[in-house]
């Protein structure tokens, strides 16, 4: 079950990129935050209304009071990854976020598992030694320097930090109220910076008006689609995180990942090229390595 959720939450992950880059090509970064995470807390509003209590949370350890500001790592996140789908398209950012992401599952499962399967260290080692040469093969085919493959990898590296603190908090508070917490702390530094105009492009006619002659204009699902998977892929992820290993949940997200970017890659007109072919079996192979069923001949804990 968790797979296949981590699969579903991966494709729509690819989904919410190509809309929020989208978005922020059209709107700048800091108006187009500020609509995602509008439309991700109505969504949130609506989610908790139907839930009503029936994903509390099954932990009495609280946790710190400063992951209940994971939102703000969520804004740039969601920053990040429309910043690298601009520079290079939907693969290269995927390419970057997965390589990150596998890194960062890695290193928190050798030194932080608490009450959760471990993959074993061959799994852990494998997959970002394979992810990690795919982004760059991805990247460089895309134009990309070395500089902005690295950037390329800090989504999910963000993605992992702000998970882990989900996971948290869903364990305490409940699924719904974090998903909550994330966009409420999110808003609260992106609202000011748009009134402050950081970020935001001169507009005729003022600020408000400006903003929304530019979101009138966009296509509902490109304005609000981006928000709503957000709310959906958060809460999941949060919820497997407190339930399946890591790695597990990492690479069936991949999988989903991969699968969109290649659809929607092709569908922005950009061709798959042979090197990114090589690419992308470079991250077949770091995924299939983390989901094999390796046991110990000595019936040990994997290392």
């Amino acid at each position: 079950m968790f797979l296949i959720l981590s699969i579903i939450a991966g494709f729509l992950i690819s989904l919410m990129i190509q809309f929020n880059g989208v978005l922020q090509n059209a709107a700048g970064g800091t108006l187009a935050l500020l609509v995602i995470h509008i439309s991700g807390l109505a969504g949130t509003l609506v989610f908790m209304l139907a839930e009503r209590g029936r994903l509390a949370g099954d932990s009495d350890k609280r946790p710190p009071v400063y992951f209940l500001a994971a939102g703000m790592l969520g804004a740039l996140l969601v920053y990040f990854a429309s910043v690298t789908f601009v520079k290079g398209g939907i693969l290269f950012s995927l390419s970057g976020s997965l390589a990150g992401q596998t890194l960062a599952a890695s290193i928190a499962e050798s030194f932080y598992s608490e009450g959760r399967e471990r993959s074993p260290l061959f799994q852990r080692i494998l997959s970002p030694a394979l992810l990690i040469p795919a982004s760059a093969i991805i990247g460089l085919k895309a134009g990309a320097s070395i500089l902005w493959i690295l950037f390329s990898w800090t989504p999910g590296i963000i993605l992992m930090v702000q998970q882990s603190m989900n996971a948290s908090n869903s364990s305490y508070y409940g699924t719904a109220k974090t998903v909550l917490f994330n966009y409420v702390s999110a808003l609260i530094v992106i609202i000011p910076m748009f009134f402050a105009r950081i970020g935001v492009p001169s507009f005729d006619g003022g600020l408000i008006a400006g903003a929304m002659n530019i979101i009138t204009n966009l296509p509902w699902y490109v304005v609000s689609g981006g928000g709503l998977i957000g709310v959906f892929t958060t809460g999941v992820i949060a919820f497997m995180l407190c339930r399946a290993p890591a790695l597990l949940v990492v690479l069936g997200i991949f999988s989903g990942e991969l699968a969109g970017g290649i659809i929607l890659d092709l569908y922005n007109g950009n061709p798959v090229a042979v090197e990114k072919l090589i690419g992308i079996l470079l991250i077949a192979l770091g995924l299939a390595a983390g989901k094999l069923k390796l046991k110990p001949s000595d019936g040990k804990e994997p290392v």
